[in-house]
């Protein structure tokens, strides 16, 4: 094997472990059905397709063209590398501030329960717009986003998109929920108040 095989075939074998990480994130910003995740890949395929083209060019090259045509796949590798560094960290930005937006929301939702519960205490079951199995729920419902949003923190692909989806359903429930408690305390104070 000449130096110029060498040298193509461990060209070759750094390219098929880019486009594996390539296909990796490309998968996974499928999986996140957002025009944003996808967005991430611009560019990238072209890139990965210009390395390809520049490693034909080198196997074809003659002696004399070699040191030309190998400068062309060095520099056509370095930026897919690069633009596939860039889209790596692009999707864990998204998928982070993905999940800094939902750990906000319950933040908020939580600030609310532990107002409800302080009006509950203070003017006690009866007297409270919130039952106790309202608030238990709630409580429980709150519980139950945390430990959804931990493990979306740790997972990745298939189980990231399942994560996400459970996650999504809690918190559609939990929302429909203090809605309906809201609507039920104002349609309560609406009653009591004179007219």
């Amino acid at each position: 094997m000449t130096e110029q095989d060498a040298y193509i075939q461990k060209m070759e074998a750094e390219q098929r472990e880019a486009t594996a990480r390539f296909r990796e994130i490309e998968a996974q910003a499928d999986l996140a059905d957002s025009e944003d995740s996808l967005d991430v890949l611009t560019g990238v395929r072209g890139f990965n397709d210009d390395v390809n083209r520049e490693l034909q060019a080198l196997r074809r090259a003659d002696q004399k063209d070699w040191e030309r045509v190998k400068d062309g796949a060095e520099k056509a590798r370095g930026r897919f590398r690069e633009h596939l560094d860039r889209a790596g960290t692009r999707w864990e930005e998204l998928r982070e501030g993905y999940r800094r937006q939902r750990e906000a929301e319950l933040k908020e939702l939580g600030a609310q329960m532990d107002g409800w519960i302080a009006a509950h205490e203070r003017t006690r079951a009866e007297d409270s717009l919130l039952t106790r199995e309202e608030l238990d729920f709630i409580t429980r419902g709150l519980k139950t986003a945390g430990a959804l949003l931990d493990n979306l923190r740790h997972a990745h692909g298939h189980a990231w998109k399942t994560a996400r989806d459970q996650y999504e359903a809690n918190w559609r429930e939990l929302q429909e929920r203090s809605r309906r408690i809201r609507a039920e305390g104002a349609q309560e104070e609406a009653g009591a108040s004179p007219s």
